[in-house]
């Protein structure tokens, strides 16, 4: 028990901020699991059929309110440098909930971990500028480049696929 009011303010803060990054750390933790430990369990063929994309063998069950806290989560860990967890924001913004998709975003998250040297994100820049609605295979060929050059295998084979798609889009 506390000895004034000043100590129990004080006891509160600090078992709140524990709660809270403790709460941080697991949630961090199970999104963590279920997006980081699937990766490169799959690989699939993304939907034109012309990119390799390393994919979660099991899908991921997106809830709204977990969602929403893990961008919250995500967010802080990405804007102080985390790499990963841009890369797993990206992922939300790619292929959650309907209610939180928005390919900009998910765009602007990839090019942050890519930079960050994160070869499956700039793999995904590829595949988004390859396979969105505004194609650009030049662009993709770059971010396959680079992630192949990060030794990431599959952007290895999706950058030949972009160069041919390249090719035969100028012909």
């Amino acid at each position: 028990m506390c000895c004034c009011v000043r100590c129990c303010r004080r006891f509160e803060f600090i078992e709140s901020g524990l709660l809270n990054m403790t709460t941080k750390k697991i949630a961090i933790t199970l999104l963590g699991f279920f997006i980081g430990s699937s990766v490169g369990a799959e690989i699939v063929t993304t939907p034109s059929g012309h990119f390799l994309k390393n994919a979660p063998s099991e899908k991921v069950i997106w809830y709204g309110g977990l969602v929403t806290k893990m961008i919250g989560f995500y967010g802080q860990a990405c804007a102080n440098g985390e790499s990963e967890a841009c890369f797993n924001l990206a992922t939300i913004y790619e292929t959650g909930d309907a209610s939180v998709q928005n390919n900009a975003k998910a765009l602007d998250h990839y090019k942050q971990a890519c930079d960050a040297g994160y070869s499956l994100a700039c793999n995904n820049i590829g595949i988004l500028y390859g396979d969105g609605t505004e194609r650009d295979y030049v662009q993709a060929t770059i971010y396959f480049d680079k992630a192949c050059q990060l030794k990431e295998q599959i952007a290895c084979k999706n950058k030949a696929s972009a160069l041919d798609l390249q090719n035969k889009s100028n012909r």
